[in-house]
């Protein structure tokens, strides 16, 4: 009798323990990013202010959405502020969200109030692959992980230079293909490090990304894309690489600015995240395998049970 109530007791503290080492969802939080504008819209007119997030459910399927915010210019009746814009994107998120199940929703927006910033971040259960930021606004924007460094959160990222003609107009009504930026100028800012400046006129987007990586020490110019392309929000949104792009990988950075000023240009900021699912999927493995050895656990109990009541 003694026996069996040892088991027993054993059995239970086992399966006790089964569930915590089930349980492998991600926090809430995990993944973190935050946009803020630094300056007044600059360009005239209605432009397009938007965001793209990947995300995974742990060990399952991933989902994406794209949310368009349309700015209005300094020209216009009501033109927006660095805050109203940032308000508008992240509503644009959440309307772009509802297109999906509640249970699929992986991202929170927030908007600190009278604050022209913008924090997207992972719901439970969810992690981000990667996040796309598209401005047409010629707005000074800064990027960070709000508290960690770029390198730490294993985030790598890039800065694509996109002609705005090749987005901004529906293909039946394009003007000629545009093959140089009409001047303005881009500046980017790394933490606290020299801003690098570097003009534009008449110089096409690829000598514009070189000239940035050669003058920036963390930077590498590449022909190949950080991320796939998305076609999120269409074409008035999203065009396909252009085959060009600046990358940074394993940056100890904290901060990067950008302040385009070149209204014949757009940027694209792109974000990969560390993707978890491979972490997961050899976890699941030995979670099998702790599942089996309880089972084997389990049929020893039972066998030695029935010895002794017979």
């Amino acid at each position: 009798m003694i026996t069996y109530k040892i088991k027993t007791f054993t059995l239970m503290i086992g399966l006790c323990l089964l569930p915590l080492e089930w349980v492998h969802a991600t926090a809430a939080g995990q993944d973190k990013i935050r946009v803020t504008s630094e300056s007044e819209i600059k360009k005239e007119g209605d432009s397009l202010f938007s965001l793209t997030v990947q995300w995974r459910l742990d060990n399952d399927r991933t989902y994406e959405s794209t949310g368009m915010a349309f700015i209005n210019g300094p020209d216009k009746l009501r033109p927006d502020t660095a805050i109203s814009a940032a308000r508008k994107l992240k509503s644009a998120m959440y309307d772009a969200l509802e297109e999906l199940y509640p249970n699929s929703r992986g991202v929170n927006a927030v908007t600190p109030k009278k604050q022209p910033e913008v924090t997207i971040s992972n719901n439970a259960g969810f992690s981000f692959t990667r996040v796309t930021f598209r401005d047409y606004a010629n707005q000074k924007l800064s990027y960070d992980l709000v508290d960690k460094s770029f390198g730490a959160a294993q985030v790598n990222f890039s800065i694509d230079m996109v002609y705005l003609a090749d987005i901004a107009y529906i293909d039946e009504f394009a003007p000629p293909k545009q093959t140089q930026a009409t001047g303005g100028g881009i500046t980017i800012n790394i933490d606290n490090d020299p801003a690098i400046h570097i003009t534009t006129k008449n110089k096409n987007t690829r000598q514009i990304e070189k000239e940035l990586a050669n003058a920036i020490l963390q930077a590498t110019f590449s022909n190949l894309s950080i991320i796939p392309h998305s076609r999120g929000g269409g074409k008035r949104n999203s065009k396909p690489f252009d085959g060009g792009e600046i990358q940074f990988s394993n940056s100890a950075a904290n901060k990067i600015t950008i302040d385009l000023k070149d209204p014949s240009l757009g940027v694209l900021t792109k974000f990969q995240f560390k993707d978890t699912v491979k972490e997961q999927e050899a976890t699941s493995y030995f979670k099998w395998i702790f599942a089996i050895l309880i089972l084997l656990a389990a049929g020893y109990f039972f066998y030695s049970w029935y010895k002794e009541e017979h």
